[in-house]
């Protein structure tokens, strides 16, 4: 997915230069597909202001492009004008009803201004058209869990992971569920398999146990991960934050590591 950016730019280059021809065609190529691809991938990169130039400029030329308006209202999702955001992915489904993209796109939107419900909804609508996708599936996984259903979510997440076993966000959102359902064995071994390294799945597994108040287990874990890489920026900015709520000292062989810490980061 990333390849196709060079090859989308060089693409537009070659698509808009400027031979002779006795044609309008030809004079002016439909260079629409690509800047559409290429506006994908822009999204998928998150530079969403280049994204919204060309996803802007193609809804000028298409305003009733599906797609376009998709993209369109995503980039202004991730840029945090949900008003503009929901505007256009409704108008999408109105246009195309059946384009699972835009049923996720908003219910990832809904779920960030607290309408769980609806956005379950399109949850499910993306995951019926789209069975196989496991982004999708980690999205309805995610819905169910911001709305308490951790068994629900567990399942959601267990279908991506079969999909796609190797994903991290997958595992890690998963070991959040588990530790939510309260199984912190398989929480823990969730948060392994799907950290970049040891010290960040302590990091994460200390920060379930914060989020249940056990505040306690949640320092020794923090301890733990920076003992493990002392360059852990999340688990020495966790640590500095639950030691100062506590009332607890720092240890001593961490004390230098942690003091002028960055701002808490959660993981």
């Amino acid at each position: 997915m990333r390849a196709f950016a060079g090859s989308a730019l060089v693409a537009l280059v070659l698509l808009s230069g400027g031979a002779c021809a006795s044609s309008a065609a030809d004079r002016k190529p439909d260079t629409f597909q690509a800047r559409k691809s290429l506006t994908r991938e822009l999204v998928a990169r998150q530079s969403f202001r280049e994204a919204f130039f060309y996803a802007d400029e193609m809804h000028r030329e298409r305003p009733k492009d599906a797609e376009v308006l998709m993209l369109r209202g995503i980039v202004y999702r991730e840029q945090g004008m949900k008003v503009e955001a929901e505007t256009d992915l409704r108008e999408a489904l109105q246009r195309a009803p059946k384009l699972a993209e835009a049923h996720a796109a908003l219910g990832v939107l809904l779920d960030g201004t607290g309408r769980g419900a609806e956005a379950g909804e399109h949850h499910e609508k993306a995951n019926a058209l789209a069975p196989d996708n496991p982004a999708y599936l980690n999205n309805l996984g995610f819905s169910l869990f911001l709305r308490g259903k951790h068994r629900e979510a567990i399942t959601s997440y267990h279908r991506a992971a079969r999909l796609d076993p190797t994903n991290r966000r997958i595992r890690t959102n998963l070991g959040f569920a588990y530790a939510a359902a309260g199984d912190w064995p398989r929480a823990a071994h969730e948060f392994d398999t799907g950290s970049a390294s040891k010290a960040q799945a302590k990091n994460n597994l200390g920060f379930a146990y914060e989020r249940r108040g056990d505040l306690g287990t949640a320092y020794g874990l923090y301890v733990e991960a920076l003992r493990l890489d002392p360059s852990c920026a999340q688990a020495r900015a966790n640590l500095l934050a639950i030691a100062e709520r506590m009332g607890k000292p720092l240890p001593e062989d961490l004390a230098a590591a942690v003091v002028g810490g960055e701002e808490r980061k959660q993981p």
